[in-house]
């Protein structure tokens, strides 16, 4: 199996150091096929994007970049959960014009309503000593990113259960229902394992990323692979994943809603 994209990464647009092009450059010494350069939301406390018209700005970046590097460039968000009801961060205008769409579950993020900081965010970061207040944000980020998962054209989801516990096999039953991916994220240490158990127990896609915010760990893709051995996945069953050594990239074409990476395959439940 080979993983030709790197669909997950960061610039100085949010909280990465690197310019565009300073990671597509890296991209293409990785060998990489794709990128795709996906900023955080801007509710993202310190690590957002100053405004959603940024994003604007980086298709334009892409396009040219594309044309100076052997590598096709995608622009996505990496947008906030900022609501027990599933909303984003970024305007559906926006994501119409977007080539991947994340979701992810952050703790430090401006929820809307406002509120909602401080009754689900907050509780997140003070009450792990509490195991009945871990158990009730635990299923209060399981309602948020379900609902999230089933209310937005996402290609996957980031990162889930880093930092705020979810119910993965709920996540991963609507994941498995919709089409939307479960990301094994290189770049933090958490249980990628059970991660994909649950993708495999209730039909979910996976993708493998790096969440690179450094042009060094662009590409950093050998802890997912090793994973994806380790459990035998198929390449059918991974976004940016193809057989060894098939060159074309078969599957993955725009989606119907807004030219989103989504594969075209159906998912089990």
């Amino acid at each position: 199996m080979q993983l030709f994209a790197d669909w997950h990464v960061h610039t100085s647009y949010s909280d990465g150091h690197a310019t565009p092009e300073e990671i597509v450059a890296a991209a293409a010494r990785r060998g990489l096929a794709e990128v795709a350069i996906t900023d955080h939301g801007p509710r993202g406390m310190f690590i957002g994007v100053r405004d959603a018209g940024v994003y604007r700005e980086l298709k334009d970046q892409a396009a040219r970049l594309s044309e100076l590097y052997p590598v096709r460039v995608l622009v996505g968000a990496e947008a906030n959960v900022i609501s027990l009801r599933g909303e984003i961060d970024v305007p559906e205008p926006i994501i119409n014009e977007l080539d991947v769409l994340i979701a992810g579950l952050h703790p430090q993020v401006w929820c809307k309503p406002w509120w909602e900081t401080l009754t689900w965010i907050l509780p997140n970061r003070i009450g792990k000593t509490s195991g009945w207040v871990r158990e009730k944000m635990r299923e209060s980020n399981t309602m948020a990113l379900v609902a999230a998962v089933r209310n937005n054209p996402l290609t996957f989801i980031s990162h889930p259960g880093l930092v705020m516990a979810v119910d993965l096999d709920e996540v991963a039953r609507a994941c498995a229902g919709t089409g939307c991916a479960m990301e094994i994220n290189s770049g933090h240490h958490y249980d990628r394992d059970e991660v994909v158990r649950a993708a495999l127990r209730k039909g979910a896609l996976l993708v493998v990323n790096s969440d690179a915010h450094y042009p060094g760990t662009v590409g950093e893709l050998g802890i997912g692979i090793q994973l994806l051995d380790k459990y035998r996945v198929p390449s059918e069953r991974v976004l940016n994943a193809r057989p060894a050594g098939q060159n074309a990239v078969p599957g993955y074409l725009p989606g119907a809603v807004g030219g989103l990476v989504r594969r075209t395959v159906s998912a089990g439940s």
